[in-house]
C-alpha cells in the first residue's frame, strides 16, 4: 500500500525524471562504462518543461530550483571532497555550491517561461537562446564557474561535436535545449489534442540539424587518418601526490618521483616534458631570477639540464607589491628550457572561486576564515595570457579548469599557437567523476580551435589529444607513470568558430534583447494606461 502511495505521489511529481536523466546524462559511474547514456541529454528536461507549462511562474521557480538541487545535487556531488578535511566539510561544500548552480538554472527557466507565455509561437526559439545567454553569464566575472553545460554531455559522439568547430559549446547546448522544448510542445499539444503541427515540424528539423552535423563530424574526421610529420615529441608525467600530505615534509620524496619516471621518458626521446600543477610546489621562478635559488630549485633545473629538455611544471609564483612591501603568492606554470634556465612563467588568470582566492574577502571575512579552514588557498589572479615558446613551437599555458574558458582559449588559437598544455590537479577528490568532467572540456576545446591539445594532470586524466578531439595517447587515472607521444602540427586546421566566435550566442543575445525590449515596452504602456 505504501508503496502504491509513493507511485502516485511520484506520478504527480514526474518532473522528477529529470533529475534522473541528468544523471545519467552527464558523466556519472554509469555512463563511464555506458557511454551512450549521454544520449539521454536529449530527452533530461522534457518531464520538467511538461510539469511547468501552464502553471503559476511562482511555481515554475520553485520546482525548477528543486530539481535544479537534486540533478546538480547528484552530478556534482563529488565536488564535496574539497572539505573532507574537515567535520561536515563535505556537507558545507555541497550545501555551498548547489544552490547556487540550482538558482542559475530555475532562472533562466523561469525567464525563459515567462517571455515564452508573452510570445507563444516564439517558444521554440526564446528557450534556447534564454539558455545559453544564461550559460555565458556564468563564464564572465571573478566568480565565474561555467561546468554544467549541456553540451558537453555529448563527448563519447565524437562525429557529432565536430559541429563544435563551427558553433562552439553553445551551439550544441542550443541544439540540445531546441530538442528538449520541441519534443515536450510535441507531446503536449497529442495530450491535449491541439495543433501538433509546429512542434512536430521543430522537431523534425532538430534531428535534420543533429543528422546533418553528424554527417559534417564524419568528413572532418576523414580529412587525416594518418600522422604526416611528427614533429614534437611530448612526456607526460602523471606523479599522483596527495595534496592532503604536507609537502615541504616529503618534496624530496617526490622529487625522486619525477625524476624516475622523467628518467624513463627519457628513453622515448621527448622534446618537451609536463609535470602537473602539483608537482612542484616552490617559487621556482621567483628564486631564479633573485638569485636565491633553494636547494630543491636547484635540483629541478639540474634535471632539466642533466636530460637536456625542456620541463613545464606548476609552481608557486610570487608577484611583489613594491609600494607596500608586500608579496603574494601565484598559481603559476613555469618553462625551464634544456640548460636549466628559467625562460617563462605564466600565473593562472581564471581562480577557482573559493578555492583558490575568494575576491571579496575584505567584505565578508568570516568567508575568508571558512575557506582557509577548509584549506583553500588565497592567490593572487595574473592578468595576461602568455605564450610559451619551445624551440620553434608555441604553448598556451592553462592551469587547472582554465580548459573550461571557452574564449580564453580562442584567443591563444587567434594568436597562433601549436597546442594547449593545461596542468592540473584533481587528487583531492578520488572520484574519477571530476577528473573525467574536467578532461571532457579538453576535448571541446581542440574541436573548436582545431589545435592540439595537451593534458597533463596530478591524478590525470593525462592525455594528448589532436586537433579533431581524438585521444592519441593517455594514461589510466590514479596510476603513477608517464606517456609520450607525438604532435604533428600540420594536422593543426583553421576553424570558423576561431574566426568568429560565439556566433550563435551573439544572434541569441540580439533576440533576447528584442523580445525584452517588446516585453517590457508593452508592461509600461500598460502601467501608464492604468495610471
Amino acid at each position: 500500500m505504501k508503496i502504491a502511495q509513493l507511485l502516485r505521489k511520484l506520478a504527480r511529481h514526474y518532473y522528477v525524471l529529470t533529475v534522473l536523466f541528468f544523471y545519467v546524462s552527464f558523466l556519472t559511474p554509469l555512463n563511464l562504462h555506458v557511454p551512450l547514456l549521454s544520449a539521454f541529454a536529449w530527452v533530461c528536461l522534457v518531464p520538467l518543461f511538461l510539469y511547468i507549462n501552464d502553471r503559476p511562474l511562482k511555481q515554475v521557480y520553485v520546482t525548477s530550483f528543486i530539481t535544479g538541487l537534486f540533478g546538480f545535487g547528484v552530478v556534482y556531488y563529488w565536488m564535496g571532497d574539497f572539505g573532507q578535511a574537515v567535520p561536515f566539510g563535505r556537507v558545507v561544500i555541497v550545501a555551498l555550491i548547489i544552490p547556487c548552480i540550482s538558482v542559475f538554472f530555475a532562472t533562466k527557466i523561469f525567464i525563459a517561461e515567462y517571455v515564452s507565455r508573452v510570445f507563444p509561437h516564439l517558444r521554440l526559439a526564446v528557450y534556447p537562446s534564454v539558455w545559453i545567454v544564461f550559460d555565458w553569464v556564468q563564464t564572465i566575472g571573478t566568480m565565474a564557474f561555467p561546468w554544467n553545460f549541456l553540451g558537453y554531455t555529448q563527448y563519447p559522439f565524437i562525429n557529432f561535436i565536430q559541429i563544435a568547430s563551427i558553433t562552439g559549446i553553445f551551439g550544441i547546448t542550443f541544439i540540445i535545449v531546441c530538442a528538449n522544448i520541441s519534443i515536450a510542445a510535441l507531446i503536449q499539444a497529442k495530450l491535449s489534442n491541439s495543433n501538433y503541427r509546429p512542434a512536430m515540424y521543430a522537431t523534425v528539423l532538430v534531428c535534420v540539424v543533429v543528422i546533418t552535423s553528424t554527417v559534417y563530424g564524419f568528413f572532418r574526421l576523414q580529412q587525416h587518418n594518418e600522422y604526416k610529420n611528427s614533429h614534437l615529441r611530448v612526456a607526460m608525467v602523471q606523479s599522483c601526490f596527495s595534496p592532503w600530505e604536507n609537502w615541504t615534509k616529503n618534496k624530496y620524496v617526490y622529487l625522486n618521483i619525477l625524476r624516475q619516471l622523467t628518467g624513463q621518458a627519457m628513453q622515448h626521446d621527448p622534446d618537451v616534458v609536463v609535470w602537473s600543477e602539483s608537482a612542484t610546489l616552490e617559487n621556482i621562478s621567483y628564486s631564479y631570477f633573485n638569485g636565491n635559488l633553494n636547494h630543491f630549485e636547484e635540483e629541478v633545473l639540474a634535471l632539466a639540464a642533466g636530460n637536456r629538455v625542456p620541463i613545464l611544471t606548476g609552481e608557486i609564483g610570487i608577484i611583489e607589491d613594491v609600494v607596500r612591501r608586500r608579496y603574494y603568492p601565484q598559481n603559476s606554470m613555469v618553462l625551464i628550457n634544456s640548460t636549466g634556465q628559467v625562460v617563462d612563467t605564466y600565473a593562472k588568470i581564471h581562480l577557482v572561486p573559493f578555492g583558490e582566492w575568494f575576491p571579496y574577502g575584505e567584505l565578508f571575512p568570516f568567508v575568508s576564515d571558512v575557506v582557509e579552514a577548509f584549506g583553500g588557498s588565497n592567490f593572487m589572479p595574473g592578468d595576461t595570457p602568455r605564450i610559451f615558446t619551445i624551440g620553434s613551437f608555441r604553448c598556451a599555458p592553462l592551469i587547472c579548469y582554465e580548459n573550461i574558458f571557452h574564449r580564453l582559449c580562442r584567443n591563444y588559437a587567434k594568436a597562433g599557437i601549436d597546442f594547449f598544455v593545461n596542468i592540473t590537479n584533481l587528487l583531492w577528490t578520488e572520484n574519477p567523476i571530476g577528473p573525467m568532467q574536467h578532461f571532457y572540456f579538453s576535448v571541446f576545446r581542440a574541436i573548436e580551435n582545431g589545435v592540439w591539445f595537451v593534458s597533463a594532470g596530478n591524478s590525470g586524466l593525462t592525455a594528448l589529444i589532436d586537433p579533431y578531439g581524438r585521444v592519441t595517447q593517455s594514461i589510466p587515472l590514479m596510476e603513477k607513470t608517464y606517456c609520450v607521444g607525438d604532435i604533428d602540427v600540420s594536422m593543426n586546421t583553421s576553424t570558423l568558430y576561431r574566426s568568429i566566435g560565439d556566433g550563435i550566442l551573439y544572434v541569441s543575445f540580439a533576440f533576447v534583447f528584442v523580445v525584452c525590449a517588446i516585453v517590457i515596452g508593452e508592461k509600461l504602456v500598460a502601467y501608464k494606461r492604468k495610471r
